[in-house]
């Protein structure tokens, strides 16, 4: 409890006495988190409190992915408001799911300019998540988030919504009131070979590409003969989706997945939230130097939209395989602290490395793996 508590009231401080109407909390899973909120609840009182577990968080003082890291972000405002979402059974079902959440979201007659999602990271089709939901809102919505995670125990992930903790969920928060939301997406990867289409799926397992089984075609780049998934493979090497989208100064124009089960008798490989049969994809391969470069880049982009403005707050969805397992101990010192540098260093700045992104490139939402969202929101009078 004592951990949720500091968390809070370190953000707090700088309300200066004003009453707080929502956190959002990030903690790693070594804590209990039911204890974690309950911390949090005793600063902020009857403030709406929405968030997730994470691999590990991501704060001014950069990235920490110990066992027992929390952050929060207290907000007081007169201009923004912001109401919370607890939806079951995503893992389950993630299509009612979003059915039910634009459901519930035009039967409470609020309205919203950011929409934000932090479902279950171990299940769940975060694609037709967002698909349902872009085609059932009663209005358009800006939408990005991030899936909740663990230790890379891959065991169970938590989403947090008031005092409850839930597994298996989908949290959402909806933010409307005088602000502009500006969204970037880096990832920095290499695409390697030639362009491939998917020939055959089953669920979320892609089982052919190019005819040729899945696990086949992906061992033949891999530096070393293995028969399983490993963490560092992953790292490595991953799957470029084709976009019908022109370059950006941040990212080109593919997202990237990565595959996270292995069928070994047949070949297939898992990959959350499915890659659709007749994809143009590509392999690609992790770029160290680029990925730091890129996210930089990416917030000196995000910051260029509206030259002297100063954001009210910013949220880092970064992928838990671009932090430590990538950057070793360099993570802060390399990647969080350079890209935060770009804005001034008394901007509020949260964040979590995630098992999956959600933003969208260039009009669309879509579902990442191994990328970095960085998610902006500005004082405006409309």
């Amino acid at each position: 409890m004592e951990a949720g508590r500091e968390a809070a009231a370190t953000a707090a401080r700088a309300l200066e006495g004003a009453r707080a109407d929502f956190a959002l909390v990030f903690a790693t899973v070594g804590h209990d988190q039911g204890a974690i909120l309950s911390g949090v609840r005793e600063v902020v009182g009857g403030a709406a409190i929405a968030g997730c577990s994470a691999e590990g968080v991501i704060t001014r003082a950069g990235s920490d992915e110990s066992s027992h890291a929390v952050v929060a972000l207290v907000v007081a405002s007169d201009e923004l408001t912001f109401h919370t979402y607890a939806v079951p059974g995503f893992v389950d079902d993630s299509r009612a799911s979003a059915t039910a959440l634009a459901r519930e979201i035009a039967a409470s007659g609020a309205r919203g300019r950011l929409l934000l999602l932090f479902p279950d990271g171990l299940g769940g089709n975060c694609t037709d998540l967002v698909r349902v939901l872009e085609a059932e809102l009663p209005f358009p919505v800006t939408i990005a988030g991030g899936t909740a995670g663990d230790l890379f125990t891959f065991e169970k992930t938590f989403q947090y919504h008031g005092d409850a903790v839930r597994t298996g969920s989908l949290t959402a928060v909806l933010v409307d009131g005088k602000f502009a939301p500006e969204v970037v997406v880096t990832h920095g990867c290499d695409l390697v070979g030639v362009p491939l289409t998917v020939t055959e799926t089953d669920g979320g397992y892609v089982r052919s590409i190019d005819g040729r089984p899945a696990w086949g075609l992906f061992k033949g780049y891999l530096d070393a003969s293995t028969d399983s998934l490993e963490g560092m493979h992953l790292a490595h090497l991953l799957l470029a989706e084709h976009l019908p989208t022109a370059q950006t100064a941040s990212m080109d124009d593919f997202t990237v997945r990565v595959p996270v089960g292995l069928d070994a008798a047949s070949g297939a490989l898992f990959f959350a939230a499915g890659i659709a049969r007749g994809t143009q994809v590509q392999i690609a391969l992790r770029n160290e130097e680029k990925v730091c470069e890129r996210a930089t880049r990416a917030v000196a982009d995000l910051a260029a939209r509206r030259p002297g403005q100063r954001p009210l707050f910013v949220l880092q969805l970064d992928c838990a395989g671009r932090g430590r397992l990538l950057l070793g101990d360099d993570v802060s010192a390399r990647l969080i602290e350079p890209a935060q540098g770009a804005l001034p260093s008394d901007v509020p700045w949260i964040g979590l490395h995630t098992y999956g992104e959600i933003a969208p490139v260039q009009g669309r939402t879509y579902f990442h793996n191994y990328t970095a969202v960085f998610c902006a929101l500005y004082p405006s009078s409309d």
